[in-house]
């Protein structure tokens, strides 16, 4: 009798992209845009930019885009360096039904290892697809411990999956590569981010190297355990692995289409949080009018135990600015915009968002931590010194699928983010290219550089 095992790696040799729900694919098609830009962008960060210079200098050329860069590596090294960038500015693309960031954990390598080997474009889309879907199912099936982040967990399998797909391993492979790369996490802690350790960005680029080392060791004769998987996702990493969960309708109900694209540079619980706080602040006339830090006697937050796990006010760094509930907000009223001068290494030491952080009360509440991820609910009141009180919820953030986004939004992140980095009139082709890569006959080359 097949087991769980068995079912996903019929399913990663046998989907086609007429499989794929349109509706996933069409969600795919903008986390494909939105994942080239937030790589390329990262890699402008100076600790980015050095670290690409040590790896020119101390590993083999190749054939796979460092993007946005003018470099080409190899598809290990190039995978690894666009997942780290990816994360950098926290705007990768994430799905709460998955408890992660599926696609920051497959993209990186689908691109590297297509470029390499000059497959289609078709062929990329599809491995995406397989691979995301893979990471969305395993996540979904799992208890995540608050301590471990899940960068390079399950993402090893999704990346490895990615990676088996586009090089044609057979049916036993694949079947060997998921129970390998199941027993190939890392285990991450994730109070280091809430204390600004950039040594987080490197979690998804485990996922990256190790995904592409799993396929290696199998095509090399390497074995993994039986079953690799369970024991990771229910004594080692997670807790209360539900494999028959994980199967359930695979190929039919497509978890890649209940992903979000992100809007605010931050932790995505936060975006609760800012939501609420648009929302209490729309009763004036634009941002120009919101009130000043020093006008507000506090503002109160109860919600749901993620946002006030994200507690802390010593912030060091810039990075450390975007797993900051109280940074967040006090530095999106400060700026009257939610954009990513919010999160800088200048916020985080404005004199004025600190003090302010220090009048921002979060209670946890019971029933809304009971509902999340499933709703992601706040409450929140701003109180002025003048005595007015401003009260704004959020049930859902903006960009799930029960409150979907606008596309133009999506558009408009991709053209602000690349913009820094790419000749504007090529933009669009860009855009097209990265949405439709059907389109193109082979990857190596694309210009992505």
């Amino acid at each position: 009798m097949a087991d769980f095992l068995d079912s996903l790696a019929d399913f990663a040799c046998q989907t086609q992209l007429r499989d794929v729900e349109p509706n996933a694919l069409s969600h795919l098609r903008d986390v494909l845009a939105d994942t080239l830009a937030v790589c390329a962008v990262g890699h402008r960060e100076e600790p980015m930019r050095r670290m690409l210079a040590l790896q020119r200098e101390q590993v083999g050329a190749g054939r796979a885009a460092v993007l946005g860069t003018g470099h080409m590596l190899n598809p290990l090294d190039a995978a690894a360096l666009n997942a780290a960038a990816g994360c950098w500015l926290e705007l990768d693309e994430g799905n709460l039904a998955s408890n992660g960031h599926p696609g920051i954990q497959v993209i990186p390598t689908a691109l590297a290892v297509a470029q390499h080997w000059g497959c289609s474009g078709e062929d990329f889309l599809l491995a995406s697809a397989i691979g995301y879907e893979v990471v969305a199912r395993i996540g979904s099936a799992c208890d995540m411990r608050m301590s471990i982040h899940p960068h390079g967990t399950y993402g090893v399998v999704g990346a490895a999956v990615a990676a088996a797909r586009l090089l044609g391993l057979n049916r036993q492979q694949m079947r060997e590569v998921i129970s390998l790369a199941g027993s190939s996490p890392i285990a991450g802690n994730r109070q280091g981010m809430k204390e600004g350790a950039t040594l987080r960005n490197w979690y998804a680029s485990h996922s990256a190297t190790m995904g592409q080392t799993a396929v290696r060791l199998v095509q090399s004769g390497f074995t993994g355990p039986i079953d690799g998987l369970q024991p990771t996702c229910n004594d080692v990493l997670f807790d209360n692995f539900r494999p028959e969960a994980m199967v359930q309708d695979l190929g039919r109900r497509w978890l890649l289409a209940d992903g979000y694209i992100k809007l605010y540079g931050c932790g995505r619980p936060i975006h609760a949080a800012i939501d609420a706080l648009r929302e209490a602040l729309s009763v004036f006339d634009g941002p120009k009018a919101w009130p000043e830090p020093e006008q507000v006697e506090r503002i109160e937050l109860r919600c749901f135990k993620f946002l006030v796990f994200l507690n802390r006010t010593d912030i060091r760094n810039a990075f450390a600015t975007r797993f900051s509930t109280p940074f967040a907000l006090a530095s999106v009223l400060a700026h009257r915009s939610h954009g990513i001068e919010c999160f800088t290494d200048a916020a985080a030491a404005d004199a004025r968002i600190q003090a302010l952080m220090g009048r921002i009360q979060m209670e946890e509440d019971a029933q809304f931590s009971a509902d999340f991820p499933a709703s992601q609910r706040c409450e929140l009141t701003v109180v002025l010194r003048s005595g007015r009180r401003l009260q704004g919820r959020c049930e859902v953030i903006r960009g799930e699928p029960a409150n979907p986004a606008d596309r133009q939004d999506y558009r408009n992140k991709f053209m602000a983010l690349t913009s820094r980095i790419w000749p504007t009139e090529h933009l669009e082709v860009l855009y097209q290219q990265a949405r439709h890569p059907e389109h193109i006959e082979s990857l190596r080359g694309w210009g992505l550089a």
